[in-house]
């Protein structure tokens, strides 16, 4: 699937949402704004930038109905010929009953890489007890012949803990995964901090995964970022 395909399917949810929804509120919301410095670009435990930098950041829409999109960009390290990765995301999340839900679509576009875009369906639901958030959620990548004509799930915990009275929070990740991106049974897990202050955050995290035929890219390591929102 090439890059202009994959945009044209984007804009076409996108414009069919705005149209089911003309009458609603779906132009009204906010724009928001990341950048990041980050050690090492771990995807799901795995280095894709050869254990080194990387400078991240993005844009999102969130519409007051519950939509939103974005794009998020960020270096690699010759992933199948590209420098650079970018992420383009549709999706809807809400709040009801005490449960936090988010599900949509993200097309991984790889400028310059050869027969790697595609794209990932995925979904999640949580509960938000103010100190303590948590959530399990399934990502799918369905048959593709940038895949191999394979497909991958992927299956997570993420969970965060505010430390009450203070800038800190714990943030603790566990992932199983399974299919052409992570080939078989691929476990990764996570633990870190971070401090917030203002429109900055700084964090360190420890990662894993029970993968030792990746190199250094699956080895354990400690991550260092500072990030910025806007």
């Amino acid at each position: 699937m090439n890059i202009r395909n994959i945009i044209a399917v984007f804009l076409s949810l996108f414009l069919c949402a705005q149209i089911s929804n003309a009458q609603s509120n779906i132009f009204k919301g906010d724009f928001e704004a990341n950048a990041k410095l980050i050690s090492d670009y771990r995807f799901r435990g795995v280095s894709r930038t050869s254990n080194d930098f990387a400078v991240q950041g993005g844009v999102d829409f969130y519409s007051d109905t519950g939509l939103y999109t974005g794009v998020w960009a960020s270096n690699v390290d010759g992933f199948n010929g590209a420098d650079a990765e970018a992420n383009l995301y549709l999706g809807y999340s809400g709040e009801a009953k005490g449960f936090i839900y988010d599900f949509g679509a993200t097309a991984y576009l790889f400028p310059g890489g050869s027969n790697v875009n595609h794209i990932e369906t995925y979904g999640s639901i949580g509960i938000d007890f103010g100190l303590l958030t948590s959530s399990v959620g399934l990502a799918y990548m369905p048959n593709q012949g940038n895949l191999g004509d394979n497909d991958n799930i992927y299956l997570y915990n993420d969970t965060k803990f505010y430390v009450p009275d203070t800038p800190f929070s714990i943030d603790l990740h566990l992932g199983f995964e399974d299919g052409a991106i992570g080939g078989s049974k691929k476990v990764d897990w996570k633990i870190g901090t971070s401090v917030s202050f203002e429109n900055f955050e700084l964090g360190i995290a420890y990662v894993d995964t029970n993968k030792n035929n990746l190199g250094q890219r699956s080895d354990s390591g400690v991550l260092f970022s500072v990030a910025a929102y806007f």
